[in-house]
């Protein structure tokens, strides 16, 4: 009997739990985020809903226009009857620059809390440094990179040239990447006041970036940090740039209010959603929270500083 009470309590509990939605990143689908599911069942139980969504058709088109996947992902999102009352989003990668965007400009189901795992918030600016290292010559090629990514085909069809940011051609950059300046607020748009307010309206924003982190580069870029226009050596953490020191897109908001949570794992970029600790210490606590309660506190690991 009293066994039996338990496990009603802890069923009751379960059910309280906000629904999860996964997204994947680029060159990835669905199942790319299953061992988050793993973890998800491990620590908070069978009852709690959760989906991995593909975005169009998963890796093919992951490559595709940022916006068009924006609207698969959208459509997905609509499509989930269990969503209709809000749910919480963990993504990787690309998938986080996405899942940020349908905040942004949809927020119809509502996103309590956000969390992305090595997501380029600021773009990348460079190729993997893994490849970097390997082959030299390939510093020489990005230097030219603006002629080709900032191009209308590439900008059309290919997803990372729309947040290819090139910082040594900064007004290139702002005047022809057709998705990040215009979703990160660094140009002027009807929406941008719209934007700004439904990430605001964020429980919690948890930006993951990761110590040893080879892909995105600069790393930064998780946490919402860049390097400084004009420069591609001088680094700017997320209180330096102009998008949070002028608060366009709500990140100061965000900050102050005690909801924007910057993290730190030890894994590499294919790893985030395989690594427990990383689940553990970054995510565990944020789907298990209630989004009518309080944001949770910032803790000494984020190094959050101002």
């Amino acid at each position: 009997m009293f066994y039996g009470i338990l496990f009603l309590a802890a069923h009751l509990f379960a059910q309280q739990y906000t629904p999860i939605v996964l997204v994947h990143g680029l060159t990835s689908d669905d199942k790319a985020m299953h061992p988050t599911i793993d973890y998800i069942r491990k620590y908070m139980g069978d009852d709690v809903y959760v989906t991995s969504l593909e975005v169009g058709n998963g890796e093919l088109t992951s490559f595709s226009n940022a916006h068009t996947q924006i609207e698969h992902l959208k459509d997905e999102i609509c499509a989930d009857p269990h969503l209709k009352n809000g749910f919480n989003i963990v993504a990787h990668s690309q998938g986080g620059l996405l899942s940020r965007y349908y905040v942004q400009k949809y927020n119809n189901p509502k996103v309590h809390t956000l969390i992305t795992l090595g997501s380029p918030h600021q773009g990348i600016y460079g190729l993997p440094g893994t490849l970097d290292a390997r082959f030299k010559w390939l510093d020489y090629m990005e230097a030219y990179a603006h002629n080709v990514l900032y191009s209308w085909s590439f900008q059309h069809y290919v997803s990372f040239a729309g947040y290819w940011h090139d910082t040594l051609h900064y007004d290139t950059y702002l005047k022809y990447a057709c998705f990040l300046p215009y979703a990160n607020n660094q140009i002027l748009h009807p929406q941008a006041d719209y934007f700004k307010n439904n990430l605001c309206s964020l429980k919690n924003m948890v930006l993951v970036m990761s110590h040893i982190e080879e892909i995105v580069e600069p790393r930064e870029s998780c946490h919402f940090g860049f390097y400084k226009p004009g420069s591609k050596t001088e680094l700017q953490t997320v209180f330096e740039t102009d998008i949070y020191k002028n608060d366009t897109l709500g990140l100061k908001t965000l900050h102050e209010s005690g909801r924007l949570h910057l993290r730190y794992a030890d894994c590499t970029h294919s790893n985030f959603q395989e690594d427990e600790k990383n689940f553990v210490d970054n995510v565990l606590d944020f789907l298990r929270a209630h989004p009518e309660n309080s944001p949770l506190n910032s803790t000494p690991q984020e190094q959050i500083t101002t």
